[in-house]
């Protein structure tokens, strides 16, 4: 078993005498703040829900909102999730009973589905078509988004408020209120570890090759794991965590971020748990300071730059030192 690290920098940030970097860029994208958000894998194209004006999609490059969406006609799509496929050419968005599967080439919706629980989380993958749903009746869905059939049901014991898949589909991982995160093998729903926790797990994220997995709990463990052996790599917080809210492997697997409901995001070193730098974008209006979480991260074309998503509407770029 790999002996479990505490990063120096994360007790740090837990007793608040850090350093900190700016975002190297900041645009709004939504004036009143976000529901959700995610970010394409190859950090060219975002999804947003905002909250007083639907869904929409832009290109990150030159921050032009190229699609607004909508799931009924003449309404503000309230999102609370959302997702892209691997390569990017397709788009999933969810309100809390509706799912949409959209072409990101044309912006027109290619499907629309009504599901079989409250939606709190999605993942798109595979073959652009499949989506993994974690519903609120306890449940994680395998749907096929293209044909509207049904192919397996992963079970919890609780709210499934988290999911995430590998790039080729093999693998999913859910986070639970019932204080678990549970890492399944796709073609037959078989768990292959579950991790435990002790208190709800608010967000997990595997690595795209589906060595290592991350979950975080609501105000406890926050952790990367060996989906090999199943053991605790690394403990990035354990207490109090500033609610982990958000991470993203990076393409090669030697890096993770991760974003935080105190603004902040730090990216960490995956082979030894080292924390290498963190950001704090700010507040947006610094007379009106607001929360804002960090909804998604993505890298860019390579690991020198990130994205994020705030929960006050702003798409950040994050330069590495």
């Amino acid at each position: 078993m790999v002996r479990a690290t505490l990063s120096a920098l994360a007790l740090v940030l837990l007793f608040g005498c850090s350093n900190t970097d700016k975002p190297s860029g900041s645009w709004e994208l939504a004036v009143q703040g976000l529901y959700t958000g995610a970010i394409s894998p190859d950090g060219q194209l975002a999804v947003v829900g905002s909250l007083n004006h639907g869904a929409s999609m832009w290109r990150t490059s030159d921050k032009e909102r190229l699609f607004n969406w909508s799931h009924s006609s003449g309404e503000f799509a309230e999102l609370v999730a959302a997702g892209f496929s691997p390569d990017g050419s397709r788009a999933v968005t969810t309100d809390p009973r509706t799912l949409v599967l959209w072409d990101t080439g044309s912006g027109q919706a290619l499907n629309y589905w009504t599901t079989p629980g409250a939606v709190m989380d999605v993942a798109l993958f595979n073959d652009n078509r499949h989506v993994l749903l974690g519903l609120k009746d306890h449940s994680a869905l395998l749907f096929d988004a293209a044909s509207g059939a049904y192919e397996s049901t992963l079970l919890h014991e609780g709210v499934v408020g988290a999911v995430d898949v590998t790039l080729r589909g093999d693998i999913a991982l859910t986070g639970s209120d019932d204080y678990t995160a549970v890492l399944w093998t796709l073609n037959n729903g078989a768990a292959r570890h579950t991790f435990k926790h002790d208190n709800p797990v608010r967000a997990v994220a595997l690595s795209q090759q589906g060595s290592y997995s991350f979950t975080a709990a609501q105000g406890d463990l926050v952790a990367i794991w060996d989906n090999r052996s199943g053991a605790l790599m690394h403990t990035l917080h354990n207490g109090i965590n500033h609610g982990a809210v958000s991470a993203r492997f990076s393409s090669d697997e030697s890096l993770l971020a991760v974003g935080y409901a105190n603004r902040r995001i730090i990216l960490y070193n995956v082979a030894d748990g080292r924390a290498i730098q963190t950001w704090d974008p700010g507040t947006r209006h610094a007379m009106r300071p607001t929360g804002a979480s960090i909804l998604e991260i993505a890298f860019g074309q390579n690991t020198s730059t990130l994205l994020a998503l705030s929960g006050d509407g702003r798409l950040l770029q994050l330069r590495r030192s």
